[in-house]
């Protein structure tokens, strides 16, 4: 065993941890995805069914539509494609030296070359010298984007849904708090 294979840690693995921290991250960005989006499918019917007049329930039920449909943008496959996404994707930039290599959001800004030369010297070289390394880095930047993807849209679809829940409570004070099925 030489000096440098005992100072530098197999790098693959070290890639693949980090790898599985950002999938994770998506991960939990579906799960909160599936409960806005199951919170909109139980109210939809709900508020459509009992309070059909007036522009606040009408603005309530687009606004969950406009939530179902953001849930559903985000957790279709477009939201893995390789490719930069003009409205969803922050710009790639320099990698600063605060940013973390382990956060999606700081990853997901990160140029290839830069982050394959940052990671190289995080893990004590060698990431350069096999093909795999690299190709572990790419994967890690487009599962970063991703999960960015995933949460930006999670945060629109859950401002529509805090919409649509004042405009409900509109629609509960303009009727006194009572369905028309009373």
């Amino acid at each position: 065993m030489s000096i440098s294979s005992h100072l530098s840690p197999d790098p693959e693995r070290r890639l693949w941890v980090i790898h599985d921290t950002v999938r994770r991250a998506a991960e939990w960005t579906d799960l909160k995805l599936g409960l806005v989006g199951l919170l909109a499918v139980l109210e939809l019917p709900w508020l459509a069914g009992f309070f059909k007049e007036g522009w606040p329930a009408y603005t309530a039920v687009g606004l969950l539509c406009a939530a179902l449909a953001l849930v559903l943008a985000a957790l279709s496959p477009f939201t893995a494609l390789d490719r930069q996404l003009p409205l969803l994707d922050q710009p790639v930039g320099k990698v600063r030296q605060e940013d973390s290599l382990v956060l999606p959001e700081d990853l997901a800004r990160s140029p290839y070359s830069e982050l394959v030369f940052r990671m190289d010297r995080y893990l004590g070289g060698g990431i350069t010298a096999i093909k795999i390394y690299e190709d572990i880095v790419a994967r890690i930047i487009a599962a970063s984007r991703s999960a960015v993807r995933k949460t930006r849209l999670l945060s629109a679809a859950c401002g529509a849904a805090i919409l649509a829940q004042l405009a409900f409570a509109a629609v509960l004070l303009l009727r006194g708090a009572r369905p028309s099925f009373f």
